[in-house]
């Protein structure tokens, strides 16, 4: 009978406290949670935090699950703690438990779920901002500057498959700000009233432009176990400096070897591109072809071989 009555007390104390908060504003309540967390009451504080609008202030939303997170770990509920720590860290990458109002145990949680969930975060910030990229929309260069700072973080920085991330979305951040600062096209001017003079020889709209030429473009020895032949293709940026600045795979060869390339496009150096004798940014895609059978040395040989070239 006493456990029923204990029970019974803590129902009517949440339920009444339901009742006489419900007028309040959604700051009200979030500070009266924290104060009931101050006073170990963990259940009744998570009552009020899991009401709470999602529609709120930012920096309440924020504060809200901050404190979802502590009555959790204090209830010892740590998988449910580690959801809403994954929302965290989901919702702002740069996230990071205060030492002042987090303990070493919660901070310490923390580092491990963010650690686990952040690569994926940084792919998925990167293809967020290639797909502003893409949309020609001016906001790709911050979003390419959140990915570099995010790769940069302790948390991430030694994830060995982010390797080339880093520099393939340097060379995009780069060109989205080259693109950011070429003006747009001059609205079309209207054809002048026919008259009986002679007509005018007819002029280039624009001038003509020369393709980036090849200094230096080694191609990687292939690091792939299956003898045969593939062809493929990359794409490479050029800037007006004859540099690579971003490369991808258009027709993908093997993984492995793509990874090769990728690695190996960065080092490449070209004559820059040219309009009217002045550099420019230019795209070049370039056939790849690979074959990794050994060379035929024996007509006797029964396995796949490659022709031995001509001496």
């Amino acid at each position: 009978m006493g456990t029923i009555r204990r029970l019974f007390a803590v129902g009517m104390s949440a339920a009444t406290w339901i009742v006489l908060t419900s007028g309040l504003t959604a700051s009200e309540e979030l500070n009266r949670a924290k104060d009931l967390y101050r006073s170990a009451a963990y259940d009744e504080a998570l009552t009020i935090l899991d009401r709470l609008p999602a529609g709120a202030e930012p920096t309440e939303v924020l504060e809200t699950r901050e404190y979802r997170v502590f009555c959790l770990v204090a209830l010892d509920r740590r998988d449910d703690a580690k959801k809403v720590m994954g929302e965290l860290v989901t919702a702002d990458p740069l996230y990071a438990m205060s030492e002042n109002d987090a303990s070493p145990r919660v901070r310490t949680m923390f580092t491990e779920v963010r650690r686990g969930l952040l690569p994926a975060v940084v792919q998925r910030n990167y293809a967020d901002a290639k797909a502003l990229f893409d949309a020609k929309d001016p906001k790709a260069a911050a979003a390419f500057d959140r990915v570099l700072t995010l790769l940069r973080d302790p948390d991430v920085a030694g994830n060995t498959s982010l390797t080339d991330l880093a520099t393939i979305a340097a060379g995009f951040r780069d060109l989205s700000k080259a693109l950011a600062t070429i003006p747009p096209p001059s609205p079309p001017v209207a054809a002048p009233a026919p008259t009986n003079a002679a007509p005018a020889p007819r002029v280039a709209s624009s001038s003509p432009i020369i393709p980036a030429a090849t200094v230096s473009q080694v191609l990687p020895a292939p690091q792939i176990s299956a003898e045969r032949e593939w062809d493929g293709e990359i794409e490479v940026t050029i800037d007006e400096r004859g540099r690579v600045v971003s490369a991808r795979m258009t027709k993908p060869i093997h993984p492995v070897y793509d990874q090769q390339l990728l690695r190996a496009a960065t080092t490449w150096s070209y004559r820059p591109a040219q309009r009217d004798g002045t550099p420019i940014t230019f795209v070049k895609l370039i056939p790849i072809h690979v074959d990794t059978r050994p060379e035929c040395t024996d007509r006797s040989m029964t396995r796949p071989c490659r022709p031995t070239a001509s001496r």
